[in-house]
C-alpha cells in the first residue's frame, strides 16, 4: 500500500499519542483492569503533569477541561497515591540532574524549584547525601555537587523500580517529541528483534557492564564544568519478544465470591 504523502499536525499528534498508549493498554489487559479504572489513572497522570509545572488547581482544571469538583478529586487521589514516590525518587533525581551543571546551595535549589515545599527539597538533599549521589562542598556557603556523572542505581525495591520506570517513560517521551515534532538530531531510537541462544541474555548484560557503561562514564567525565556540554538521557532495555502479548487474559470471574 502506498504511504500517504502528508499528514496534518493534529492527526500526527493523535497517532503518536495512540502509539505511546499501547504499552499501558497492553498491561491493563494483562492485569484485567476495567476500562473505567484505566481512564481514571490517565486523568490523574495528566493532572499530575500539569500541576508539576506550577499550575494552580483552577488553572489545571481549565487546561483539563474539567469541573472544580473533578479537580479537587484528582488532587486528593494524587496526594494519596503518588506523593511518597514523587518525593523519595523523582525529586532527588531532578535535583541531582540540576547539580550536574554546577554546585548549588539548598537556598538556591529552593529558588529554582519554587513550586516544591522547602522541606521536600531538604529531604531530597538528605536522600542524595545518604545514597552517595551528591556531596557537600565547604565554603562561605555550603554547596552540593554531584559525585558521579553517570547515574547507576540498581536498588531492588518496588519504589526504586517505579522510579526507574518513570525515567524510562520520560526518555520515551523526550525521544518521541524530538523525532516527530522538533527534528531534534540528538533524539535517537532503534528497535532490534533477533534470536539468541538460550542464556544469551547473560552476554547482553556483560556487554552493558564491560563496554557500554564504562564508555559512557568516560565520555561523561570529559564534560568539564563551564564548557559547552550536552545533557542526554539514554535508556537500554531488552525482554522476550511480545512478552506481554503472550500472557493469557485474566479470568473475569477470578476472585469473585460465590
Amino acid at each position: 500500500m502506498k504511504e500517504p504523502e502528508g499528514i496534518s499536525d493534529d492527526e500526527l499528534k493523535r497517532r503518536v499519542l495512540y502509539s505511546v498508549l499501547i504499552p499501558a493498554v497492553k498491561l491493563a489487559r494483562a492485569f484485567g483492569m476495567p476500562l473505567k479504572e484505566l481512564v481514571a489513572w490517565v486523568e490523574t497522570a495528566y493532572f499530575q503533569e500539569i500541576r508539576s509545572r506550577g499550575a494552580t488547581l483552577a488553572d489545571a482544571g481549565t487546561r483539563l477541561g474539567v469541573s472544580q469538583r473533578t479537580t479537587v478529586r484528582l488532587a486528593k487521589q494524587l496526594r494519596e497515591s503518588f506523593f511518597v514516590p514523587e518525593v523519595e525518587h523523582n525529586l532527588p533525581r531532578r535535583i541531582e540532574f540540576m547539580l550536574w551543571a554546577h554546585p548549588m546551595s539548598e537556598a538556591r535549589l529552593q529558588q529554582v524549584l519554587p513550586h516544591v515545599p522547602p522541606e521536600q527539597v531538604a529531604e531530597a538533599i538528605r536522600t542524595l547525601l545518604a545514597n552517595g549521589r551528591v556531596r557537600e562542598r565547604a565554603g562561605r556557603t555550603l554547596m552540593y555537587e554531584t559525585v558521579a556523572q553517570v547515574r547507576r542505581l540498581p536498588r531492588d525495591t518496588w519504589m526504586a523500580r517505579i522510579g526507574a520506570l518513570n525515567s524510562l517513560a520520560e526518555s520515551v517521551a523526550n525521544t518521541t517529541f524530538g523525532r516527530f515534532f522538533s527534528q531534534e538530531p540528538r533524539a535517537f531510537a532503534r528497535t532490534l528483534t533477533f534470536q539468541i541462544p538460550v542464556g544469551g541474555t547473560d552476554e547482553l548484560l556483560e556487554l552493558y557492564e564491560s563496554v557500554i557503561l564504562p564508555h559512557l562514564t568516560e565520555l561523561s567525565e570529559r564534560a568539564v564544568a563551564g564548557e559547552a556540554t550536552e545533557e542526554l538521557q539514554l535508556s537500554l532495555l531488552w525482554a522476550p519478544y511480545e512478552y506481554v502479548d503472550k500472557i493469557p487474559d485474566p479470568d473475569p470471574d477470578e476472585g469473585e465470591e460465590t
